[in-house]
């Protein structure tokens, strides 16, 4: 057998080592599954159910509109009830509901991994608060190298009807997932949005109710998408994102001869709005990289006196802003 040179002895014991310390990953990975779902199991039974639930808003409201919508009923002057939704890790859809004074909640999940709650307090001599929360009751550890190897299928999936004709103000947090957000028709007075850790998707698929004092939106470690932001009908709108794409559509029913302050700062990320040629707006761009790209329309900004005014900042750094005309 012909003798080794000394480089292919050190070949040879690199090589040895690299086994070992592959053999050795998949020891310690395969280790932490089982660990992970032997903490798993302590919890009890993990598979998914069917779960259906609907929580009483608190507060006092004018009677809503029956479900054909053939009873008007004036909502100007009567106090907002007001409602958190707090959701984390799942796919959830949040969408409007029939008229009533009710959330509906139904999904399907492992009801001993994961809780959903309601929570009624007084809200500093402004009426009630209610609060529904959507939580994991396991560490996120377990449930994350529980399922290596698994197809995703246990994961929780969420939908939350928000009542329709009941004015509110409304708080919405997701986060650690995915979401679909359409809150048009709704009748909100103050709206604040929390988005980070996934993808998420808004929409005012139709005009709010009276229209919105304040928009704020929070965006972060994530892509959202926002579209129709003109039904919104908001007086001011608020958001900030960082690391991670904002894309916003401020096209819409903006009403005839309104005027509107809308702020965008982003950082770490790209960012990108969408303004119809139908509105007027006057803007203020800022980027620590340069001026924000602004791409003129192939046809010309309406000069109606009666057009929507839009008040226009956006600051951006460590990233690209691109206000696009269409």
């Amino acid at each position: 057998m012909k003798k080794l040179s000394g480089w292919q002895k050190a070949g040879v014991v690199a090589g040895i080592g690299c086994f070992s310390i592959v053999g050795l990953l998949v020891i310690g990975v395969a280790g932490a599954v089982f660990w992970a779902r032997s903490t798993l199991a302590e919890y009890g039974d993990t598979t998914p159910t069917r779960v259906e639930k609907t929580i009483a808003l608190q507060g006092s409201v004018a009677e809503a509109p029956d479900r054909s919508g053939a009873k008007a009923v004036e909502t100007k002057g009567i106090e907002p009830l007001r409602l958190d939704i707090d959701l984390e890790e799942g796919q959830f859809i949040i969408r409007p509901g029939p008229p009533s004074s009710q959330v509906q909640v139904e999904g399907t999940y492992a009801e001993n991994l994961y809780e959903l709650t309601e929570r009624h307090d007084a809200d500093s001599g402004r009426g009630q608060r209610t609060t529904i929360r959507f939580r994991s009751k396991a560490p996120a550890w377990a449930r994350m190298l529980a399922g290596v190897g698994s197809d995703g299928a246990g994961r929780p999936t969420l939908t939350v009807l928000i009542p329709a004709g009941v004015p509110m103000e409304l708080t919405l947090r997701v986060s650690v997932g995915e979401s679909q957000i359409d809150l048009g028709g709704l009748t909100l007075r103050e709206l604040g949005l929390d988005l980070s850790m996934g993808n998420h998707q808004v929409d005012f698929k139709e005009p709010l109710v009276e229209g919105l004092r304040r928009l704020q939106l929070s965006a972060r470690m994530g892509n959202v998408s926002v579209d129709h932001l003109g039904n919104a009908r908001a007086q001011a709108i608020d958001t900030s994102g960082s690391m991670g794409n904002l894309r916003a559509d401020l096209g819409g029913a903006w009403k005839p001869g309104s005027s509107a302050d809308l702020s965008f700062t982003h950082s770490m990320g790209e960012l990108t709005l969408n303004v119809p040629t139908q509105v007027r707006i006057e803007t203020n761009f800022s980027s620590s990289q340069g001026e924000v790209e602004n791409r003129p329309a192939a046809t010309k900004e309406t000069d109606s006196p009666d057009a929507p005014l839009l008040r226009l900042r956006v600051s951006t750094s460590m990233g690209e802003g691109h206000v696009v005309r269409y």
